[in-house]
C-alpha cells in the first residue's frame, strides 16, 4: 500500500532527480574534457616554441615528457569521474594529493629507466597542468550544487548555506527538486519514515546519513555519537596496509640517506648549545597499546621532563633557541625515520601519545584507546587539521580527527595528508 502510494505520487519527483544527477555528471565529463583539451593545447603551444614541431614531430624528449604527463592527467580524469558521483572530503583537495604525488612518480620513472624527457618542457608543463586541474577540479565538490532534502526535525542543526537543504515537512519528497534525502538514526527507527526510505532505496533515491555528511564536512568524527560498534566495521584493505609498510621503509631508507649528513651536523649543534644528548628517548604507545621507545632530536634543556611529562605549551622555557626551529618546522622528529624502519611507526598515522599521560587521557576520553589500532605516524590527519595538542581538552579535539582517520583509513586520505604536510613545513602551522 505504501509503496504504491509513494510509486504514483512521487515519479516526477524521481525522474527530476536522476535528471539532475545525470546532467551533473556530463557536467563534469564535460569540464574535465576541456580542462584536457587545454593541456594539450598548451603542451603543442610549448612544442612550437621550443623546436617549431608539433607534438608528433618533436624530438623523443618533448613527446616522452608530453606522454607522461598527458596519461598522468588522464588517470586523475578518471580518479576525479569517481569522486564526483557523490559527496566526498575534499574532492578537489584529494585530487590536488594524487595528481602531485603521481607527477612526481612519474617524472622519478623517467629518470630510472632512462627515457628521454625534456627538463625545461617539464618544468614549464607540469605547474602549468596543476593549475589547470585546480581551476576544472574545484567545480567538482558536490557540496557546492546538489540540493538535499531535510526532515523538519534536522533542518535547524544545519546551517544552509546557499540554500543547500530543503525543508522537508513530511515524509515524502518535497515538490522542490532535490538531488538527496538526509536522515538520522531517528527517522530510521521511526515506523512512520520506514516505508519511505525503503521507496528511495528501490528508486536509487540517494540517502546520507546526517553523521556521515557532517564527518566529510569537518573532517572529524562527533564523539557523542561513536561508539565502539563503529569501529567494528572498519576493514582497511590488507593489501593497501601490506603496500603502505612498503613504502615507508622505502621512503624511510631514501631518506636517511638524503639526509644522514644535515642530521649528523644538527645533532652536533644541539650537543654545542646545551649540555645533554642530542637524541631524545620517550616511551610512546604504538600499535596495539605496546609501548616503545620513540626518538626525537633534543628540542629543550636537559632533564625538561624531572617532574613529570606534561604537555608543551606556546612559549615553553624549556624549549632551546635551535630547539624553537626545528619544532616549528619539525625537524626534530627526523629521528623517528629509524622508528618506522623498525616497525614502531609509519610515516602517516596518528601521532603516537606518552606513556605517563595516557592514564589520563583515556580517563577524560574513554575512546582514546582506539587510536592504538593503526600505527602511530609521523604526521597524521590531527596534526595537518589541528597541530599539536597541549591539554587534555585538545586532545579530546584530536581524538576526533584520528578516529576520521582511521576511519576512512586509504591512500587519497594519506597522499592528502602527505600534500598538507608539505604546506606545514613550509610554513610550522600548529608548532609549539
Amino acid at each position: 500500500m505504501y509503496i504504491s502510494a509513494f510509486s504514483s505520487d512521487m515519479g516526477e519527483q524521481v525522474k527530476q532527480i536522476r535528471h539532475r544527477a545525470g546532467r551533473r555528471q556530463i557536467t563534469n565529463i564535460g569540464r574535465m574534457f576541456l580542462s584536457l583539451v587545454c593541456l594539450v593545447v598548451f603542451e603543442t603551444i610549448l612544442s612550437l616554441s621550443m623546436e617549431g614541431q608539433y607534438l608528433f614531430n618533436a624530438s623523443d624528449t618533448i613527446r616522452w615528457s608530453a606522454l607522461l604527463i598527458t596519461g598522468t592527467y588522464l588517470i586523475i580524469f578518471v580518479v576525479a569521474l569517481r569522486l564526483s558521483r557523490w559527496i566526498r572530503f575534499r574532492t578537489g583537495e584529494q585530487l590536488l594529493s594524487v595528481w602531485l604525488i603521481l607527477g612526481l612518480c612519474g617524472i622519478l620513472c623517467l629518470m630510472m629507466f632512462r627515457l628521454p624527457y625534456s627538463v625545461t618542457f617539464l618544468a614549464l608543463i607540469y605547474p602549468t597542468a596543476t593549475a589547470i586541474l585546480l581551476l576544472f577540479g574545484k567545480g567538482l565538490s558536490q557540496r557546492s550544487s546538489m540540493r538535499i532534502g531535510v526532515p523538519a526535525q534536522l533542518f535547524q542543526q544545519l546551517d544552509n548555506r546557499a540554500g543547500t537543504f530543503i525543508r522537508m515537512e513530511s515524509v515524502s519528497l518535497p515538490e522542490a527538486a532535490i538531488d538527496a534525502v538526509l536522515v538520522s538514526n531517528k527517522q530510521l527507527s521511526d515506523s512512520g519514515w520506514t516505508p519511505f526510505l525503503s521507496w528511495c532505496a528501490m528508486n536509487a533515491v540517494p540517502v546520507i546519513m546526517l553523521r556521515d555528511y557532517l564527518e566529510a564536512e569537518s573532517g572529524r568524527v562527533d564523539l557523542k555519537n561513536f561508539s565502539f560498534t563503529d569501529l567494528l566495521r572498519v576493514r582497511t584493505s590488507d593489501t593497501y596496509l601490506f603496500l603502505k609498510r612498503v613504502f615507508d621503509v622505502g621512503c624511510s631508507v631514501l631518506f636517511l640517506l638524503v639526509f644522514g649528513i644535515p642530521m649528523i651536523l644538527l645533532a652536533a649543534l644541539i650537543k654545542l648549545e646545551t649540555v645533554g644528548p642530542a637524541i631524545f628517548v620517550q616511551q610512546r604507545v604504538g600499535l596495539g597499546g605496546v609501548s616503545f621507545d620513540m626518538y626525537k632530536f633534543r628540542s629543550m634543556v636537559a632533564n625538561a621532563e624531572n617532574e613529570g611529562a606534561q604537555f608543551a605549551s606556546k612559549g615553553d622555557k624549556r624549549v632551546t633557541h635551535i630547539g624553537k626551529f626545528i619544532r616549528k618546522y619539525r625537524i626534530d622528529e627526523l629521528p623517528q625515520l629509524y622508528n618506522v624502519l623498525r616497525g614502531d611507526m609509519s610515516l602517516i598515522g596518528p601521532r603516537p601519545e606518552q606513556m605517563d599521560l595516557l592514564e589520563g587521557l583515556v580517563e577524560s576520553v574513554p575512546l582514546f584507546p582506539f587510536r592504538h589500532s593503526v600505527r602511530p605516524g609521523i604526521t597524521g590527519w590531527a596534526q595537518v587539521c589541528q597541530g599539536y595538542a597541549y591539554d587534555i581538552d585538545s586532545s579530546s579535539e584530536k581524538i576526533t580527527y584520528d578516529l576520521f582517520y582511521i576511519k576512512n583509513l586509504s591512500f587519497l586520505l594519506d597522499m592528502t595528508i602527505v600534500i598538507r604536510t608539505i604546506r606545514i613545513l613550509l610554513t610550522g602551522f600548529g608548532s609549539r
